[in-house]
């Protein structure tokens, strides 16, 4: 039996190692098959540079070249002992790696924040471990966990630099984990205008400010050469980062739009993510917790005069600079979100502590802090172990694809959707049209085309929600219209199959299952998109089509 001295590490060292089983676990689902564009992205990026054999520009400037160079070094070290690594799979590894140490940093960070119960910080560690939405990124070549690591590194050493009479190491810490998290992806800069203004303004005397105003140069300076170290091309190839900036930040604003930012016409800020993006990453009881701890880490701030309050807007800091940051961006994009998921869990956390302490009696404090974690804690990691469940199961689109093999015949024509990485069906010697529905609107000739490819088509695939749920009657009036007179029936088509993989959860004969389709698109799309096959049962002549969808 250990010591109670080592307890806590013992749970803590568990507690990793679940968080590490969520997000290492089936790193090759899709069985061969990459269905996340941006996967695309990154693994051309290493291939450039495995294939160049000279050249150290992997020529990706979307995206910093740190979790580029990253894969490509464990690549080709790997691969003299073996030769049948996958990009793609190696890409998966390092973001699963990044985002269970991230569970580390959170136990880090926690541990300043609440020093009274040790066990504490392990209870908030095991749930951020169960989260969807860190769970998801994990399972994905993206640089939102490597980015996120980084972020919450700094945010730590921050903390540290705050509470150990500003010792200088921890502030060179967290510049150089914020310059890395910028060689990730530049948008984890969005933090450093806070940054810049708390070391400026904190513990402000008149005797302290050329101190302050070195300090913020100073983290300013390593944050800047920590980005050049590991995104280098940024500055050697400044024509090229400039020109991919202006357009991604372009596309981000909704000045150039584009097929696959459809979905977020008419979104409206926080409220899009707070009802679509939230409470499906987070879960809904830890979204309301969430929302609830960010008032109490307010009142917190207020009653509090000692060391504390630099703590909380540290804290503070972090998540609303990312979270503003990005919820006023035109694409809304779950992803996007992913930095602020830790800050979220350790502000919920935050609102239960402070809850706890409205009762003056030590047991009643106690038994209330036990029970609101509970109510939190329950229903968070169910919702994980559903949503962990679409990696256990086989991916829809092959389970749809091996479907088609055996019930439609060879050689048949069937009509589907353009747009996605690949589409359904993965196999067979299929005449396969892929329709590009996203200009029916502007565009006679494919209008007509759709006119031919109807009257000629035997089945009809839906890929996933992206066309027909983005498309309102008033800006795509051709679209709309297909897509009514598909589902009711008009079109002549009738739904035989679909194929879906919604969070689930099955013990003993007790079924949850959550239909997930309607949070933000690409929640759902490149894991657990919903594959639904209609069947021709009636033709009709190219007028009747087009009075159809000129209606």
């Amino acid at each position: 039996m250990p010591s109670k001295k080592f307890l806590p590490y013992i749970y803590l060292i568990l507690t990793i190692l679940l968080g590490g089983v969520l997000r290492f676990y089936k790193l090759d689902w899709g069985e061969g098959y990459f269905f996340h564009p941006d996967e695309y992205h990154i693994a051309g990026a290493v291939n450039r540079l495995i294939n160049s054999g000279i050249t150290t520009n992997p020529k990706l400037f979307s995206y910093g070249s740190f979790g580029v160079y990253l894969i490509y070094i464990i690549f080709k070290t790997f691969s003299l002992f073996t030769k049948s690594l996958n990009i793609f799979i190696v890409g998966r590894t390092l973001s699963a790696f990044f985002s269970t140490l991230t569970l580390i940093n959170i136990y880090l960070i926690a541990k300043i924040l609440f020093t009274k119960n040790k066990y504490f910080p392990i209870v908030l560690t095991l749930t951020a471990a169960f989260i969807p939405g860190l769970i998801q990124q994990a399972h994905f070549l993206t640089p939102e966990s490597f980015m996120t690591f980084w972020i919450t590194l700094s945010a730590y050493f921050l903390l540290k630099y705050q509470l150990k009479s500003s010792k200088f190491l921890n502030l060179i810490l967290s510049a150089m984990s914020l310059g890395f998290a910028g060689g990730v992806k530049i948008s984890s800069f969005a933090v450093l205008p806070f940054v810049v203004m708390f070391l400026f303004l904190s513990k402000l005397k008149r005797k302290k400010i050329l101190s302050n105003f070195f300090n913020t140069v100073f983290y300013i300076v390593v944050s800047f050469f920590s980005f050049a170290a590991v995104f280098p091309y940024s500055i050697i190839d400044l024509k090229n980062f400039m020109q991919t900036s202006v357009y991604e930040s372009s596309l981000s604003m909704g000045k150039v739009m584009v097929f696959y930012t459809r979905s977020f016409t008419d979104s409206i800020p926080i409220i899009f993510q707070i009802l679509r993006i939230f409470p499906y990453t987070l879960g809904v009881v830890l979204t309301i917790f969430s929302l609830f701890g960010i008032v109490a880490t307010f009142y917190r701030f207020f009653k509090n005069k000692n060391k504390q309050r630099g703590i909380l807007i540290i804290l503070l800091g972090y998540l609303f600079s990312f979270f503003i940051f990005n919820s006023i961006l035109f694409t809304k994009w779950t992803r996007f979100m992913h930095p602020t998921i830790p800050f979220f869990i350790i502000i919920a956390f935050l609102g239960i502590a402070e809850l706890s302490d409205l009762f003056r009696n030590d047991k009643f404090k106690k038994i209330s802090l036990i029970f609101l974690s509970a109510i939190l804690i329950i229903p968070t990691v169910i919702w994980g172990l559903m949503f962990f469940s679409i990696y256990i199961k086989s991916d829809v689109r092959i389970t749809a694809s091996e479907w088609v093999l055996k019930n439609i015949p060879q050689n048949t024509l069937i009509l589907t959707e353009t747009g996605n990485t690949l589409e359904v069906p993965l196999k067979g010697s299929f005449a396969i049209i892929p329709f590009d529905f996203y200009n029916l609107d502007n565009n006679t000739i494919i209008f007509n085309k759709l006119l031919s490819d109807l009257a000629s088509s035997d089945y009809f695939i839906i890929q996933s929600r992206r066309i027909y749920m983005n498309h309102n009657k008033d800006q795509f009036p051709n679209v709309y219209n297909f897509y009514d007179a598909l589902f009711s029936g008009k079109l002549g088509f009738r739904e035989i199959k679909s194929f879906s993989s919604f969070p689930k959860l099955e013990v003993d004969g007790l079924k949850l299952e959550t239909d997930d389709e309607k949070a933000e698109e690409t929640w759902s799309v490149f894991d657990h998109p919903v594959i639904r096959i209609f069947e021709k049962t009636k033709s009709y002549p190219l007028n009747y089509y087009e009075q159809l969808l000129r209606r």
